[in-house]
């Protein structure tokens, strides 16, 4: 009989089968991985089961893991005291953010959404002011030198030693170049995202009724031709670049005006991506088309 904790097993397999794939490429050994699941074990357990909204105790967190009190004590002081997981992904956000700012606010874009030129310095339609306005508090300088060196950002022809230079976006998002730790990072940060939907459908909107479920769907066919990948990649990427853009536009248009750290915050957004997966002769015979609802 197959249990509740077998189907689990099973599905963790299918989620941490790419994952090992990353951590084998850029030598992770199984030790190190085992040391982070415990740190999250521990971690999860005491944010996320505690009694009337209050973190866990620690007796409870090790009944829950199977770790003793004095490892839990240790490992708690240690992840409580690194942020760099979440710095990380609100540097990355703010460069989005500044970047779809050069596509959307009419100071920095043309009336059909395309980016200004932006002299470097300058009270208005410069980089400066994009960086003062939408750039958090990091210096207009280290924001551009980011921006030029993951290839989003690029000078505009001219003498680049004159008040005159001028750099435009040649992207509307944040996308680490492949060889960038900033790349690992974001996917790092892509799974959470998709994990994190997940785990709400499965639980959370369901322990506290009034948290709607969030949007999780998938298309799929199990039939198609191999040649037909190459189109099929062109389509999503046009159309998934539409999609995203108008989700971006949304967004902007309903943020903070005044954003401050007394004001109630969420993120929130949309991902999209395309999978592909190949199919045995054997295994077609019974194919169909698949959609989630």
């Amino acid at each position: 009989m197959t249990t509740t904790k077998d189907t689990v097993l099973s599905a963790c397999r299918q989620l941490m089968q790419p994952i090992i794939g990353i951590l084998l490429r850029n030598g992770v050994t199984h030790k190190e991985l085992a040391s982070i699941c415990k740190q999250l074990y521990v971690q999860v357990a005491s944010e996320e089961f505690g009694i009337r909204g209050r973190h866990t105790n620690l007796s409870r967190v090790a009944m829950l893991t199977g770790i003793d009190r004095k490892e839990v004590a240790r490992i708690k002081e240690a992840w409580q005291n690194n942020e760099q997981s979440e710095q990380n992904q609100q540097h990355q956000d703010r460069l989005t953010r500044l970047l779809s700012a050069w596509h959307q606010d009419p100071d920095f874009s043309t009336a059909d959404h395309h980016p200004l030129a932006l002299t470097i310095d300058g009270d208005r339609h410069s980089f400066a002011a994009l960086a003062r306005r939408y750039g958090g508090d990091l210096p207009a300088s280290a924001l551009l030198k980011e921006l030029k060196r993951v290839g989003v950002v690029a000078d505009v022809d001219g003498n680049l030693d004159t008040s005159e230079h001028k750099v435009i976006a040649t992207k509307r998002y944040f996308v680490p170049a492949q060889s960038d730790p900033g790349a690992l990072l974001r996917a790092g940060s892509v799974l959470h995202d998709m994990g994190a939907t997940l785990h709400h459908n499965l639980y959370k909107a369901n322990q506290q009724k009034q948290q709607p479920l969030r949007f999780e769907r998938r298309a799929s066919n199990a039939q198609m031709p191999v040649e037909t990948a190459a189109a099929f990649r062109e389509f999503v990427e046009q159309e998934g670049q539409a999609f995203l853009e108008k989700i971006d536009a949304w967004l902007s248009a309903h943020e903070h005006s005044n954003p401050d750290k007394i004001t109630p915050h969420l993120r929130l957004g949309v991902g999209t991506y395309l999978f592909s997966n190949p199919i045995e002769p054997e295994a077609n015979e019974d194919a169909s088309n698949e959609e989630d609802k």
